[in-house]
């Protein structure tokens, strides 16, 4: 890679990733650029488009090394370390699932439940398998007056969580910003077993490939945590295990949020109508591609 200037920089990564069938390479390719040279992205639209900069060799050095490491498959939010999720940056490593948009969607339907809840005076929020805290921190820097409770078994994840929390509360200059009056409670535990309730809304977007699907996957998905993709025989073990755990810790009212595949849905509401008690609806939710992502199950 023999570059000197910011705009062959650029040309040179984004002809490589294309031709490489990375469908967002233009995207990954500012990126990829915006982090090995610090930027600021109205800084680096404009020193592309207008004025150009040249680059040293360490850095062109640098930026070859990522792109390598993302044509050999590795996620781009793992070699940069940090993914944007419902307006909020989040740092994310190999340990927790990487934040993707169509998640966003569980923030949405959660937001607006709490919008009409009176259940509680103080609404308690549980999500459940939180990984790098994306949903629980989405919720919370949107929903201050509720109480937002983050379980996850893999205290490595927990701990990745607690870091973007903080980091978030301490941004000054940040709108999404948590306050003193909003409760972020990340407990280690292995799905609700450390929550008693009585929970207003339980979130998660739990593992749901089926096992003999994973080797199936794009090599960037498989280099995600297992743990956080494997949802059992047909993707629905801890779908299962979540919706049996519901019944004792949902408040009256409450609502069961929950990201799956939409092969998944139909199977998913059938087996929520004959296992969960008191149910008022069972509604499914689609994404920004019209693809059925979420379901939701309210009680009495």
């Amino acid at each position: 890679m023999t570059v000197s200037s910011l705009t062959q920089s650029f040309r040179f990564v984004a002809s490589s990733l294309r031709n490489h069938g990375a469908p967002e390479w233009r995207i990954e390719s500012e990126i990829l650029l915006r982090h090995t040279l610090g930027m600021t992205r109205s800084d680096f639209l404009t020193t592309l488009y207008t004025r150009d900069s040249p680059i040293s060799t360490s850095q062109s050095r640098h930026l070859e090394s990522l792109l390598n490491q993302r044509l050999a498959g590795e996620p781009l939010a793992y070699i940069v370390g940090r993914r944007e999720f419902y307006g909020i940056e989040l740092r994310v490593t190999d340990r927790v699932l990487i934040p993707r948009q169509e998640t966003e969607l569980l923030v949405d339907i959660a937001l607006e439940r709490l919008r009409r809840t009176d259940s509680s005076p103080i609404p308690i929020v549980a999500d459940i398998g939180t990984g790098s805290g994306a949903i629980a921190l989405a919720i919370a820097t949107n929903a201050p007056h509720a109480a937002i409770i983050a379980t996850d078994i893999d205290t490595g994840a927990l701990d990745i969580a607690r870091r973007n929390a903080a980091v978030l509360s301490q941004n000054e200059h940040t709108d999404n910003q948590l306050t003193e009056r909003v409760s972020v409670s990340f407990i280690a535990g292995d799905l609700l077993k450390p929550l008693r309730g009585p929970l207003d809304i339980i979130v998660s977007n739990p593992p749901y490939i089926p096992s003999d699907s994973i080797e199936n996957l794009q090599e960037e998905v498989r280099r995600e945590p297992r743990l956080a993709i494997d949802g059992g025989s047909d993707g629905l073990t801890l779908f299962r295990r979540l919706l049996a755990q519901s019944k004792d810790r949902l408040a009256p009212g409450g609502t069961l949020i929950v990201e799956l595949m939409p092969e998944q849905m139909e199977t998913a509401a059938k087996i929520a109508a004959r296992e969960m008690p008191n149910t008022r609806s069972i509604d499914t939710h689609r994404d920004l591609t019209g693809a059925e992502r979420a379901l939701a199950i309210e009680i009495y």
